[in-house]
């Protein structure tokens, strides 16, 4: 394909703000590819403050999750005159919106029934042994990029002089200057994703006993969660330090030794931050959200349940396979990617 042929370009990835983060090595592999045209973005709020200052794009069209943001947002997509459309996503919303862009060149990821005739391309879906920002660059391929020559899949999230202020700001509230500090995100929204407020407070003390701050971290409507593990560690921990942006976290992390935490948008942000990753997270699904060749070391721990896994989380009814997992173990590699660090 003649790559000059794509002048207006759309790429659609409504949420999770984590998934928004993983198509940032597609965003600046399709900047290469195709240094003038015009690449646009949609996506959810969180995704937008996600890609608020990427320079590869040049414009992050939002949907507000309203009926009135929505109609909007088709109205415009259907104006774009976009020759090309790569929906990383490939559900009801999104097909909606590949649709409208009457685009000639529609790239999706091949699923069950009629929306797949949405699509004039289709790809195959991410499968348990891909990580899941080399799937999103690999659907580029289907535009003639080739994608299979790009080893760096380094996640783009700029940091501004005022959220390293605020940052600054913390430690030094904090008394956090000089010390060294692990970050620890042990709250999800998602209760199949939760490891639990007693085993992280039993683990960040066990990191803490080895000379480490620990820092914990919660995003909107999980203050509580964070709050309970703060309640039940026997060294206080830092935490109450008030509502961070996306931005401003990603300030706080770059400052730290390494991260760790359940599975979730944190986790991508500390990658974007550049420092090593611990995640408790379910079994098998390790290397689709793990960077196995990032520079700093992205580590996981996951755990075969006792009772066999059919791979439905979200209508698990025990979530075996975190339950397997024990403090001493997360303790265990905390502490020798410290001693490398």
């Amino acid at each position: 394909m003649d790559l000059a042929r794509i002048d207006r370009l759309l790429l659609l990835q409504p949420r999770w703000m984590g998934d928004v983060l993983l198509c940032t090595p597609a965003i600046r592999e399709a900047r290469c590819a195709f240094p003038n045209a015009r690449i646009d973005f949609a996506t959810e709020r969180a995704g937008g403050e996600v890609l608020r200052k990427n320079p590869y794009l040049d414009e992050v069209l939002v949907d507000e999750k309203s009926w009135a943001s929505r109609m909007a947002l088709i109205l415009r997509v259907a104006r774009g005159e976009y020759d090309a459309v790569v929906d990383f996503r490939s559900t009801g919303s999104t097909v909606q919106l590949t649709a409208a862009s009457r685009a000639s060149i529609r790239v999706g990821i091949r699923g069950r029934g009629p929306r797949n005739l949405a699509y004039t391309r289709l790809v195959d879906r991410l499968d348990l042994h891909t990580y899941a920002a080399r799937h999103k660059l690999d659907m580029l391929g289907a535009l003639g990029v080739p994608v299979r020559e790009v080893t760096d899949l380094s996640l783009d999230l700029p940091i501004g002089d005022a959220a390293r202020k605020r940052s600054e700001r913390v430690w030094r509230e904090q008394g956090l200057e000089g010390e060294r500090v692990v970050a620890i995100s042990p709250a999800s929204r998602e209760p199949f994703k939760q490891w639990g407020a007693e085993k992280w407070a039993v683990a960040a003390d066990g990191v803490a006993a080895e000379g480490a701050r620990i820092l914990l971290t919660h995003g909107p409507g999980e203050r509580d969660q964070a709050g309970a593990v703060a309640d039940r560690m026997r060294v206080r921990p830092v935490w109450e330090y008030g509502p961070t942006t996306i931005e401003e976290l990603g300030a706080l992390l770059e400052r730290c030794e390494m991260w760790a935490g359940n599975d979730g948008g944190a986790k991508h942000i500390a990658a974007a931050a550049g420092i090593p990753t611990l995640t408790v997270i379910r079994w098998q699904i390790g290397p689709v959200w793990t960077d196995a060749a990032a520079p700093a070391p992205q580590l996981y721990i996951d755990r075969p349940p006792p009772g066999g896994c059919d791979l439905r989380c979200p209508r698990c009814p025990h979530i075996g396979c975190l339950g397997a997992v024990q403090p001493d173990e997360v303790v265990d590699r905390l502490r020798t990617a410290l001693l490398k660090a």
